[in-house]
């Protein structure tokens, strides 16, 4: 069994229709190999055709009909023959992505622009939740936690002290060894009223990274209120 071979504009169309688009963007639909015997999946239905994953009723690999998107799957599968069964690379562009996004951010929030540099760094960790799996766990570790880090400080320059301690709390349990997370946190608390807390935060941060002087003079104005 053959199966026809829409561009990527149509297979994103009928992702769409489909209502169950891959979670990191559409992927083309594959070529399957002239002549390749088809067998189905015991108790799904799913065919299996040079490869690829295709919806039994009507053999496609993208299909509105059946609710069925199996183009993550065989995007998977070709990479991997492609490879020799190693893992893609992570994809520069999306990579570029997030940095320009992130770049953009930090301008404005140097022009105390607080609200659109948080958008910007809301829209980067959109593309950077786009991330394949397969992607270095630790790249995804370090662009999130400085995309929350950053928003973070935003929020507090905005007085959104408690979406700043949510995004603060994420940082800090992603990166734990990260002094500047705990700093975001411990301003968080301040703002919130939590001295104590806030103190303990800084003890944190300043245990990590005893250089940084912001933290200490942070540290030092909650022990006032402790």
């Amino acid at each position: 069994m053959t199966t026809s071979t829409p561009g990527p504009a149509a297979a994103a169309t009928a992702a769409g229709a489909a209502g169950t688009a891959a979670p990191f963007g559409p992927r083309p639909v594959f070529p399957t190999a002239a002549g390749k015997a088809s067998f189905a999946l015991a108790g799904q239905e799913i065919t299996v055709t040079d490869g690829l994953l295709h919806c039994r009723a009507h053999g496609k690999q993208v299909c509105a009909e059946c609710v069925a998107d199996y183009s993550t799957q065989n995007f998977i599968a070709r990479q991997l023959g492609a490879n020799r069964m190693a893992l893609p690379p992570p994809n520069p562009q999306m990579e570029q992505a997030v940095q320009r996004l992130k770049t953009e951010g930090n301008e404005l929030f140097r022009a105390q622009c607080h609200f659109e540099a948080a958008q910007k760094y809301t829209e980067a960790l959109n593309v950077a939740a786009q991330r394949p799996l397969w992607d270095p766990s630790a790249a995804i570790i370090e662009e999130t936690t400085v995309l929350m880090s950053n928003r973070a400080a935003c929020l507090l320059a905005m007085d959104h002290a408690s979406e700043a301690y949510w995004d603060a709390e994420v940082v800090t349990r992603l990166k734990r060894g990260w002094s500047k997370g705990h700093f975001r946190m411990g301003r968080a608390l301040m703002d919130l009223g939590r001295c104590d807390q806030a103190a303990m935060e800084f003890r944190i941060g300043v245990s990590l990274d005893a250089s940084a002087r912001d933290i200490r003079t942070a540290l030092e104005k909650a022990e006032e209120y402790v």
